[in-house]
C-alpha cells in the first residue's frame, strides 16, 4: 500500500496489484487504476502515471520502498501483508506488573540447571555469537563490568523466560558451567566450559577455561550479580507483547512470530515445529517458505487458528496479534482450557471457550497434512499463490494459505474427487475471482479485517460448492 497525490489534488492509498510478468498496477479501494507500473531491475518504472502528480523525488522514494517490498517477498517466499489492527484502549496501569531485582550468579546458574530459566532456542534466530564476542562478555565479569539488564518474564509457577539477554546468559553457562557438564551432569566437567580467545586485556588467559583461571578471577565470576527485570504473571498478554516490540528496537526487530514463539512456548511451539518441518508442507509450498523469521510457523499459526475457531468468530473487536496469540494460548491449554493464561483471555473477552473447537495435537496434524497433499495435488506449483497455470508463480499469500487450507481439508474424498473433475470450469471462475482488484484487497492491504476474512471464506467456498454439485 502507498499514498500518492492525485490531480484532484487529494493524497490517496494504493494498492500494488500484479498484471502478469513484471507489470503492476495501482488501484484506489474502488479498483480504479492510477498507474501502470514495471519491474526491472529490481526497480520500479511508471510507464503509464494517468492522474499520479506526486513529487518527482517523493515518488522515487516510496517507489523504491514498494520495489523492496517485492524483493522481500521473493525473498522470505511469503507476501508482505499489512497487518490490520484495531485502535484498542490504552492499557490500565494497575493491571502492568513488572519488578526489578538483583539475581546472583548462583541463581542463575541453579535455575538453568533447573530449566526454570528458559533460553528457548527457537528466539535465538540461527544469530550465535562469535568465539571473539564471548570471550569479551566473560572479560567483562573479569574486570567487573557491569552487564546491561537482563529482561524475563515469568509464568505463574515462577518459570522464567527471556525476552531480552539470551546470548549472554548462553555464553556464561556454556564457559561456568560447559556443555560437556550440562550433558553428563558429572562434577569433574564443571567449569570446563570453552576457552577465552582474543581478549582484549588480559592475553595472559588467552586458551584458558574456568577451572585453568587464578582463584580471586575465579570468584570474580562466580560471585558476580546481575539485574533483572522482571515481566509477572498478571500483566495483560498485550502489554508482555508490546514489551517484547520495545525491548527490541536495537538491531533487527523481532517478528510478532517471533515473540509469540518466546512467550507461548509449550504443546504450541513444539507442534509449529514438528509441523513445519513436515514434508507436505515443504512440498506444497515448494519449498520457497525461508524460516528465518518464522514465516512458515506464523503460517501454520493461521491455518491452525481457523481450524480451533471457525472464521465466524473473527470480529471487528480482533486484531490479527490477538487471534494469533490467543490461538497459541488455546493451544496449550488443550484439552481442557484451565491454563491461567486462557482463563485470563476469557476475563478479557478475547477468548470464549463456547467458540473454541477441542480438537487433538493428531486430528490437526492430519488436517494439515491433508490440506498440504491436496493444495499440491489441485493448485500444483500455484498452490496458495494470487497466480494460476500461464501465470508467472507469485510468493505465497498468507491469507490464500488458511482459507484454501482450511476449505480443501474438510471436503470428503467424493467431494473432492468431483471438485478434481471439475477443474476446467472451477479454474476459468476463479481465474476471475483472482483478478478482482476488489478481491485481492480482501487478501492483502485489508485482508485481517474482519468483512475481508468473511467475505475471502464465503467466495471461495461458494466457489468449491458450484463445482461439487452432482449434475
Amino acid at each position: 500500500m502507498i499514498e500518492l497525490k492525485i490531480n484532484t489534488g487529494k493524497n490517496i492509498l494504493l494498492t500494488l496489484i500484479p498484471k502478469g510478468l513484471n507489470n503492476y498496477e495501482l488501484v484506489d479501494e474502488n479498483s480504479i487504476s492510477h498507474a501502470a507500473l514495471l519491474l526491472k531491475d529490481n526497480t520500479l518504472i511508471i510507464e503509464d502515471p494517468k492522474d499520479i502528480i506526486e513529487d518527482e523525488d517523493s515518488l522515487l522514494f516510496k517507489l523504491k520502498i514498494l520495489a523492496k517490498k517485492i524483493y522481500d517477498e521473493n525473498f522470505s517466499g511469503v507476501e508482505y501483508e499489512n497487518e490490520f489492527d484495531i485502535e484498542n484502549d490504552p492499557f490500565d496501569p494497575e493491571e502492568i506488573s513488572i519488578d526489578t531485582k538483583p539475581v546472583t550468579m548462583e541463581t542463575c546458574l541453579r535455575r538453568l540447571e533447573q530449566g526454570t530459566l528458559k533460553l528457548n532456542p527457537d528466539f535465538q534466530r540461527q544469530e550465535v555469537w562469535t568465539e571473539e564476542k564471548k570471550s569479551q562478555l566473560i572479560e567483562s565479569l573479569m574486570l567487573k563490568i557491569p552487564l546491561p539488564m537482563f529482561y524475563v518474564s515469568s509464568d505463574e509457577k515462577s518459570n522464567l523466560t527471556v525476552v531480552d539477554g539470551l546470548q549472554r546468559l548462553s555464553t556464561i553457562r556454556d564457559f561456568v558451567l560447559g556443555k560437556k557438564y550440562l550433558e553428563t551432569k558429572k562434577i569433574e566437567h564443571k567449569g570446563n566450559g570453552f576457552k577465552l580467545k582474543h581478549l582484549e586485556f588480559w592475553k595472559d588467559f588467552e586458551g584458558k577455561c574456568l577451572n585453568d583461571l587464578p582463584t580471586h578471577i575465579y570468584n570474580r565470576i562466580i560471585e558476580t550479580e546481575f539485574t533483572f527485570t522482571i515481566i509477572n504473571p498478571g500483566t495483560p498478554e498485550e502489554v508482555r507483547r508490546n514489551i517484547f516490540k520495545r525491548l527490541n528496537t536495537g538491531g533487527m526487530p523481532l517478528s510478532s512470530q517471533e515473540i509469540r514463539n518466546a512467550l507461548y512456548i509449550g504443546n504450541a511451539t513444539n507442534l509449529l515445529n514438528k509441523l513445519a518441518k513436515n514434508k507436505e508442507f515443504d512440498q506444497a509450498t515448494f519449498s520457497s517458505i525461508k524460516s528465518e523469521r518464522m514465516e512458515d510457523k506464523e503460517l501454520i499459526l493461521r491455518f491452525i487458528a481457523f481450524i480451533i475457531r471457525d472464521y465466524t468468530t473473527y470480529n471487528k473487536n480482533i486484531s490479527v496479534d490477538n487471534w494469533l496469540s490467543d490461538t497459541m494460548i488455546i493451544l496449550n491449554a488443550l484439552p481442557n482450557l484451565d491454563t491461567r493464561e486462557l482463563v485470563k483471555g476469557v476475563k478479557s473477552g478475547s477468548i470464549v471457550k463456547e467458540q473454541v473447537n477441542i480438537i487433538s495435537e493428531e486430528t490437526l496434524t492430519n488436517r494439515f497434512i491433508l490440506a498440504m497433499r491436496r493444495s499440491k495435488d489441485f493448485f500444483g506449483d500455484h498452490a496458495f499463490r494470487k497466480s494460476y497455470p500461464g501465470k508467472r508463480r507469485t510468493p505465497i499469500n498468507k491469507s490464500l494459505f488458511e482459507t484454501w487450507g482450511i476449505l480443501l481439508s474438510v471436503l470428503s474424498e467424493s467431494e473432492y474427487h468431483t471438485l478434481k473433475q471439475n477443474t476446467e470450469s472451477f479454474m476459468d471462475e476463479y481465474k476471475n475471482i483472482i483478478e478482482d482488484p476488489l478481491f485481492v484487497i480482501s487478501i492483502s492491504r485489508d485482508s485481517m479485517k474482519h468483512s475481508s476474512v468473511k467475505s475471502r471464506f464465503e467466495k471461495l467456498s461458494e466457489l468449491i460448492n458450484k463445482n461439487i454439485q452432482q449434475p
